[in-house]
C-alpha cells in the first residue's frame, strides 16, 4: 500500500515541535467549543460537509499554486530561502533543513491533510453516517472533520506568515 504520505506527516511533525500549541492544541480547543454548543447536530450535515469540501478545495489549489511558483521560480528571494537556515537548528534524518524546505514542507503537509479531509467529507455525503453509528460516535467524528479544518485554516495562517517574515525579518 501507499505509505509514503506518512513520511511528510512526519517530516511536519519533526519540524513543528515549536509550533504544535497554535496548530493542534487551539484548534481542538475551539472545536470542542463548537461541538459543544452545536450537540444538537442541527449544522453537522451535507450542506456543512459541502461548505467544508469547498473551502478545502480553494485552499489545496492555492498551497498548489504556492508550491508550483516556488518549484518553479528561480530568483533571489527563492535561492535565498534555500540557503538560509532557522536560527535553531531543524533536521530531518540528520540533514539541516532550510527555511525552503521547512515552508515546502508545511505547505505540502496542507494540501495532503485538506485532501484526506475532502475525502472523508465525500463520504460523509455519499454515506448516511448517521444510520450506522450512535450520536457518540456522530460527535467524535464532527468534532474530528471540525478540528481538521480549522487546523488546516491556522496552518494557511502560519504559512503566510513564515513567508512574509522569511523575506522581510
Amino acid at each position: 500500500m501507499f505509505k509514503e504520505f506518512l513520511i511528510l506527516i512526519s517530516d511536519y511533525y519533526s519540524i513543528s515541535k515549536k509550533y504544535i500549541s497554535f496548530d493542534i492544541l487551539v484548534p481542538f480547543c475551539i472545536s470542542l467549543l463548537i461541538v459543544y454548543l452545536g450537540k444538537n447536530f442541527s449544522f453537522f450535515n451535507d450542506s456543512y460537509l459541502g461548505q467544508i469540501i469547498v473551502l478545502l478545495g480553494i485552499l489545496a489549489g492555492f498551497n498548489t499554486t504556492a508550491i508550483s511558483v516556488l518549484t518553479s521560480t528561480s530568483n533571489e528571494n527563492i535561492d535565498k530561502l534555500k540557503n538560509t537556515y532557522p536560527k535553531e537548528r531543524i533536521e530531518i534524518g540528520g540533514k539541516k533543513v532550510s527555511l525552503f524546505q521547512i515552508l515546502y514542507i508545511n505547505i505540502s503537509y496542507v494540501i495532503l491533510l485538506s485532501f484526506i479531509v475532502i475525502i472523508f467529507c465525500i463520504l460523509g455525503c455519499l454515506l448516511p453516517i448517521r444510520l450506522f453509528v450512535n450520536n457518540y460516535i456522530f460527535l467524535i467524528l464532527s468534532f474530528v472533520i471540525t478540528a481538521s479544518v480549522i487546523h488546516i485554516l491556522f496552518l494557511n495562517i502560519r504559512n503566510i506568515t513564515f513567508l512574509y517574515f522569511s523575506f522581510f525579518r
